[in-house]
């Protein structure tokens, strides 16, 4: 049997074990290896990272796209758009990956005889995805996470743009409705049946086995010092979209209705000080930990422990949203109650009063009126947690690789 050579182009990939960026790239290309396709993933490269090794059966290659390589900017842990917004010299940077990117595809597509490309969201990298179609007759496969849209719309003759990639691609997928539809703003209504002929709605998923673990609530509070009846919880990047501070600015009054409640908030990000400042502005040292940075372990931990998470993502005013965070997922996993906002794909998942509470964005009053609510009814808790193990069953990785592995299986 002649296995199928893959090439995934990221812009999002782990540098490093113990890495906090994103891996849900990474897990979706080990379950292709297992499915059976001599996997390759290009990523960026970022000082103290190797520009070559192989991993679970992954051949990782890293491009430099910046000299010198410590000078480096555009691509970190934060993520293109918010580097954008805070660095001159990424803005500076964005030509340069696209070109470098460009080089090291058709570089591997010519080395290692590649016949599908799969491309992560569609600029930069569907880009030089169907440019590589254009080039080498080769396959191309789009997944588009969300993010990639909102780029998308900042560049000229955008529906131009967003035409020649997709009509260079053999196949389409995106992680959620919300993105679905949101693609096909960009698609010209002469080729939108086409387009939908190769779209699938295909999310990331889960490894729900690192959550099926019964560890003692009263022990892991005993050991990360929580003394509160009641934990809440926030998993992520804290960044705009994540919406962590009107969480912040509900715990006032969910505090004064349910006095013994500690938040935890894990995770850095360009937002980490104002976060802090604004804990201190109302009030609120005592009752909110920031953890920073956790392993993946101490995530077990957390959400063991943890009553209810809280997923309280915004729209952005430059239109950045959420695809569907993986967070949900691993909650749910742990048959965990989640209040989550309804944007982007969320609503894909949470489907309110069955496994968790759909609430409108950036309504800290909502968040703090339904936390209350909830934590009053433990008979709603219960329930929610039964059909949120129900629903994680779906999005295990087995499953979703298995989908991914079809829908790239186009020779």
């Amino acid at each position: 049997m002649v296995l199928i050579k893959l090439l995934v182009l990221t812009t999002t990939f782990p540098l490093w074990e113990g890495d906090s960026t994103p891996a849900f790239v990474y897990e979706l290309s080990k379950r292709l290896v297992i499915e059976g396709f001599d996997t390759y993933v290009l990523a960026p490269h970022c000082e103290g990272a190797k520009k070559f090794e192989v991993l679970d059966g992954i051949k990782i290659y890293r491009f430099p796209y910046f000299f010198p390589t410590k000078y480096q900017r555009l691509v970190d842990g934060a993520g293109i758009l918010p580097n954008l917004k805070k660095s001159n010299l990424a803005k500076i940077q964005l030509p340069f990956l696209f070109l470098s990117q460009l080089y090291y595809s058709m570089k591997i597509i010519k080395r290692e005889d590649i016949d599908v490309v799969h491309s992560h969201w569609i600029v930069s990298n569907g880009l030089v995805g169907a440019i590589c179609k254009k080039v080498f007759g080769i396959k191309h496969v789009l997944t588009e996470h969300a993010a990639g849209l909102v780029a998308l719309n900042k560049f000229p003759f955008k529906h131009s743009l967003a035409g020649f990639i997709l009509s260079n691609c053999d196949g389409i997928s995106v992680v959620s409705s919300h993105v679905y539809d949101r693609l096909l703003e960009f698609v010209h209504p002469r080729v939108l049946n086409d387009t939908k002929r190769k779209l699938e709605i295909i999310p990331m998923g889960v490894n729900t086995n690192q959550f099926k673990v019964n560890k003692d609530k009263n022990e892991l509070k005993a050991k990360y010092n929580i003394k509160s009846e009641n934990v809440l919880l926030f998993i992520g990047r804290l960044a705009e979209k994540k919406g962590v501070v009107y969480l912040i600015k509900a715990l006032p009054s969910i505090i004064s209705k349910v006095p013994s409640t500690t938040l935890i908030i894990c995770g850095n990000g360009p937002l980490k000080d104002e976060c802090e400042n604004l804990t201190k502005k109302v009030g609120m040292n005592d009752f909110i930990k920031f953890t920073g940075y956790i392993t993946e372990e101490e995530k077990v931990d957390y959400l063991s422990m943890t009553d209810l998470l809280i997923v309280p993502s915004i729209v952005t005013d430059d239109g950045d949203t959420e695809g569907l965070p993986v967070v949900i997922l691993e909650g749910l996993s742990m048959g965990k109650p989640i209040i989550a906002s309804d944007v982007g794909g969320i609503k894909d998942v949470i489907k309110d009063r069955i496994n968790g509470f759909l609430i409108e964005p950036k309504n800290s009053i909502m968040i703090a009126e339904t936390v209350s609510e909830l934590i009053s009814n433990k008979e709603l808790m219960l329930q929610f947690s039964k059909f949120s193990l129900k629903t994680a069953e779906e999005y295990d990785w087995n499953t979703i690789g298995k989908k991914y592995y079809l829908h790239l299986n186009i020779l």
